[in-house]
């Protein structure tokens, strides 16, 4: 550090500590809300420079520690290097560690640090309907100060939609039951506003919709606050498909059928003046609502549809110019996701005006073979969670790595703009984002040894040798998914447990994979230490649910070995094996269930109460059960390529709908082996009649996570290694 540098930062700590300069208001908020009682010991101070990439740096004076930044997303990111880095604590989602002493560890030296990227982009679509669709404010809340902490400045802000649509449908003299048609539950809400479907989960009370405009604002009122610039979806020419009847003289195109049967909302081509008329409605609408507004996201064609005889270079250009005639100086934000954006669509968008998210960059990266997306500015982003499915999994080496190779490329890197989580679920794997995050606070790849024992101790408070080589085989296992050329994997290895029952699994759902990419056998060290060192960390959570997750994890892995048996048994027709094996496999289900009813947040009774909560009164409280249940079952309203995509390894889920598919499945093989004609069940029925059934059967643990791992250990340790070997 330099003479000047030393100099001011010994003036600044001089300054505040005489309460020269007061400390931030907001983050004095936010450190209350997130440290309770420890907020006291630190002060924030927002410095005057205008720099493009954020930055902060810390110091410490008379116990106090003092973060200075540029905006309070920096100020927020110290405050969290502070915390996992000094103080040895962590808040994620599975888990919070703060126990820190009073007397906080000193600052010897200040630390700075400068961000790489300007952006640091957060939520796709999906993650509002599979992790976020009941969610209210005490929950967004919390959130929001997690994503400040993780220097998160470029949110997608999607709730409250559904007011801005009613209220410009209403403008266009669209009545009631048509508006119904339109707008979907809060389970499916994501795939309307993509343009892939409409009316799937309703009708939506006006109760409703108002509630979650009021909860809109608070949360851009929050966003904003803390000096983020939140995404909100735009008029990209998605109309109702009963638009072609009302206006015939309009160029607006069928879509077809999106996935799972669902007929896609018809589309205005830009070019036409209708396109001009609604877009400023809506507008107009969103501008009553929520203020003004920097960014706007939406995608026209977005997986399918058609764009024949459409003059793209002009569509994409008008979209963002009708954009910017309501909300002057807004960009518009593009996924970048299979084919689109298209080359032609953003061709007459001008670099300043458009940022893209290439989104699964950990697994099928595009920015490469798409030229560096000509010369627009784009952000290195990843999904790895799709449809909320539970699975340890990650590409750790890939996340340190691929980002900064992207950003120093000699061709494309000048236009790399941010790092993205585009994840499809949350609420678990918070080890992969937490890597993510703060690649942005590095200027070149990530020691992954150092990070892993840094994020260790803050996420237990402490570590031991034992708990690092845990985490190096887990490194190694669930979390070292290679990124191969010609190859890709989309999510976690799906979980046997919860497929549709056959004699021939490849995956869960329709584009998953339920291959391992590493040997089972592999992983059990891991577990064995996690067991053997419980009793060193016997009240932190974060431990807890790790020691859980990696239970529910080989538990799954060797459900793999036993549908192997089985299959084997019944080829055999060896009715005693087969009958040994199916009750084995029960079992393991139920032993999983009860495993995982030690974690809330493992349960389908969470997921279900939640969407119960959010109804104002009875019969909207059942229609939001229904779209929970059937987010996480059939998706569709039939038998589809849908179902199973958004399966959960939880708790409740397991015992009432994957056990009975199962045992049904089962005897109808112990059946056929006798030689007897049965035919092969139809499951949908079952499935659907579960969809529409009210309530579930709570199962509460009477004993801790650390009770029922030790259990399921002593069952199944030894019996899995002895299969394996042999």
């Amino acid at each position: 550090m330099n003479l000047k540098t030393c100099l001011r930062s010994i003036l600044l700590v001089s300054l505040i500590s005489c309460n020269s300069v007061k400390n931030d208001p907001v983050m004095e908020s936010l450190s209350n809300r997130v440290l309770k009682d420890k907020s006291n010991n630190f002060l924030f101070h927002i410095n005057k420079k205008k720099h493009l990439q954020d930055e902060f740096t810390i110091n410490s004076n008379n116990n106090k520690v003092i973060i200075e930044g540029n905006n309070r997303i920096a100020l927020a990111s110290g405050l969290k290097w502070y915390i996992n880095n000094k103080a040895n604590s962590q808040i994620t989602w599975e888990a919070t560690n703060l126990d820190f002493p009073n007397t906080l560890p000193k600052i010897d030296f200040p630390i700075k640090k400068k961000a790489s990227f300007e952006y640091s982009y957060y939520l796709n679509y999906c993650t509002y309907s599979y992790s976020m669709a009941f969610w209210d404010w005490p929950r967004w809340e919390e959130e929001i100060d997690l994503m400040a902490m993780r220097g998160i400045n470029l949110p997608l802000a999607m709730n409250g939609i559904e007011a801005v649509w009613r209220n410009t449908l209403l403008r266009l003299n669209c009545s009631k039951e048509e508006i119904d048609q339109f707008i979907p539950g809060p389970a499916f809400n994501a795939w309307w506003l993509m343009g892939n479907l409409e009316g799937w989960g309703g009708p939506l009370s006006d109760t409703y919709i108002d509630q979650q405009a009021e909860l809109q604002k608070k949360i851009l009122n929050r966003m904003k606050e803390l000096d983020m610039k939140p995404v909100v979806p735009g008029f990209f020419g998605m109309v109702p498909t009963y638009f072609k009847e009302k206006y015939p003289n309009a160029d607006i195109r069928d879509q077809g059928l999106w996935a799972g049967g669902f007929q896609r909302p018809a589309f205005l081509s830009p070019t036409d003046p209708l396109f001009i008329k609604i877009s400023k409605i809506y507008y107009e609408e969103l501008k009553k609502l929520y203020g003004n507004i920097q960014y706007f996201s939406g995608d026209p064609f977005h997986e399918g549809g058609s764009s024949k005889g459409i003059n793209l270079p002009n569509a994409g250009e008008k979209l963002v110019h009708a954009m910017r005639a309501s909300f002057p100086d807004s960009k518009w934000v593009f996924q970048g996701w299979q084919h689109n954006p298209s080359p032609m669509l953003i061709k007459n968008i001008p670099s300043d005006e458009i940022i893209i998210l290439d989104l699964d960059c950990d697994n099928r990266p595009q920015w490469e073979e798409r030229n560096g997306w000509n010369g627009k500015p784009w952000v290195w982003s990843m999904i790895t969670n799709f449809g909320g499915n539970v699975g340890m999994f990650g590409r750790m080496d890939i996340i340190a790595k691929e980002p900064f190779r992207a950003l120093h490329h000699e061709k494309f890197g000048g236009n790399l703009c941010g790092i993205g989580a585009m994840m499809e679920g949350i609420d678990n794997n918070s080890v992969i984002y937490d890597l993510l995050f703060d690649v942005r606070w590095h200027r070149k790849p990530i020691d992954l040894d150092k990070w892993l024992n840094t994020y260790i101790k803050s996420r237990y408070g402490k570590l031991n040798q034992d708990i690092i080589d845990a985490w190096q085989v887990l490194r190694k296992t669930v979390y070292g998914k290679e990124l191969l050329k010609n190859s890709s994997q989309q999510g976690t290895t799906e979980s046997y447990l919860c497929a549709r029952p056959s004699l021939n699994i490849k995956s869960v759902s329709t584009w998953g994979s339920s291959d391992l990419y590493y040997n089972p056998k592999e992983l059990l060290p891991a577990w064995k230490i996690f067991i053997e060192n419980k009793d060193n960390f016997i009240t932190n959570e974060g431990y807890k649910y790790d020691l859980v997750d990696i239970t529910r994890q080989c538990l799954s892995n060797y459900s793999q070995y036993l549908h192997q048996q089985i299959t084997t048994a019944f080829h055999n027709k060896d009715k005693e094996k087969l009958t040994k094996y199916t009750k084995e496999f029960l079992q393991l289900i139920l032993d999983q269930d009860q495993l995982l009813s030690t974690i809330p947040s493992l349960t389908l009774d969470h997921w279900i109460k939640n969407a119960r909560d959010r109804g104002t009164f009875e019969s909207e409280k059942d229609l939001f059960e229904f779209n929970a249940k059937t987010q996480i079952t059939t998706w569709s309203f039939k038998d589809s390529n849908l179902h199973e995509y958004s399966h959960r390894e939880w708790a409740g889920l397991l015992r009432e709908f994957y056990y009975p598919r199962w045992n049904k499945y089962f005897d109808y093989l112990l059946e056929k082996i006798s030689n007897k004609h049965t035919q092969k069940p139809n499951f949908f029925p079952f499935e659907e009649k579960w969809t529409r059934q009210i309530g579930v059967s709570t199962l509460k643990s009477k004993t801790t996570p650390y009770e029922v791992s030790e259990k399921v250990y002593n069952k199944y340790y030894s019996r899995i290694l002895n299969s394996y070997n042999n």
